[in-house]
């Protein structure tokens, strides 16, 4: 759904020219060289589409696109986003099926973009980004910083997923391929974590014995996380997700059964861009 990735002067990424993405692409490079950067400015262009005239939606995609831009990035001006090449304005383009999203602009953009190319038609899926840390144990700290303190610390990476794992996992029939990640996410830690209505909580469920959620490894709850995603239907099988280290917190053995259940799903029709 994803089928190529542009950009120039975007922060410290020079210059990206990335053809022919497949279902499962791989970003990988040395601490520091822009990775997070690039999915960041990925997931901004293609969750700023699906926002574009969806229900009462009334922005056009030039104020959706700024918006996410800065409380992604969390910068004073989206100037400041603009790499240090001299006299070089800051380029981006994304090709979709829904056609090309590109945009430009240059240090002194404050908070208002004009040069923007707009796809054909908006995108019905829903994508998300699944950071490095899981935020299961801060979810509500997440979503009351950004909508009653308006503060900077968590960006809009983790403010979707936070409001996304609030809607509750539906009984019914899901997509086969997700319920087949769900049952190998539930061998792999070996075990369920749910959310118990009564006591608003989250718990870690290990055969007859329930611990808090608190206590389980990092690991755990990062699993626990997409497996919340795949059963509250949210997600379809043309989401995209961007898995910022994916290998984190997770021991070898797990990273690999992790990957396994990746693949799985890319073999249908899901794509995901990690790093």
């Amino acid at each position: 759904m994803i089928r190529s990735l542009s950009m120039k002067n975007f922060g410290p990424l020079v210059s990206v020219d990335w053809k022919k993405l497949g279902k499962i692409n791989l970003v990988i490079g040395n601490n520091g060289t822009g990775k997070t950067f690039l999915l960041k400015a990925a997931y901004s262009a293609v969750k700023s589409v699906e926002e574009y005239k969806r229900g009462d939606e009334p922005r056009k995609l030039e104020e959706i696109l700024a918006t996410k831009l800065y409380w992604t990035f969390q910068t004073e001006k989206l100037g400041d986003l603009v790499g240090k090449e001299p006299e070089t304005k800051l380029s981006f383009k994304i090709e979709m099926d829904e056609g090309p999203l590109a945009y430009s602009f240059g240090e002194s953009t404050k908070d208002t973009l004009l040069d923007v190319t707009i796809p054909k038609k908006p995108r019905s899926s829903n994508s998300l980004f699944l950071p490095a840390k899981e935020i299961l144990t801060l979810y509500k700290i997440i979503i009351d910083s950004r909508e009653t303190g308006k503060l900077f610390g968590f960006d809009d990476t983790y403010y979707d997923l936070a409001k996304v794992i609030s809607i509750r996992p539906t009984m019914g029939k899901n997509f086969q391929e997700f319920a087949e990640a769900r049952q190998s996410i539930a061998n792999l830690i070996d075990g369920n974590v749910v959310y118990q209505e009564e006591k608003d909580r989250w718990i870690y469920k290990k055969g007859r014995y329930i611990f808090p959620i608190a206590i389980a490894s990092e690991g755990v709850k990062k699993l626990a996380i997409l497996d919340t995603l795949l059963g509250n239907r949210y997600l379809d099988p043309n989401s995209i997700i961007f898995i910022d280290e994916p290998e984190s917190a997770l021991h070898p053995q797990a990273i690999s059964r992790f990957m396994e259940t990746i693949h799985g799903n890319g073999k249908q029709n899901s794509p995901e861009v990690g790093k």
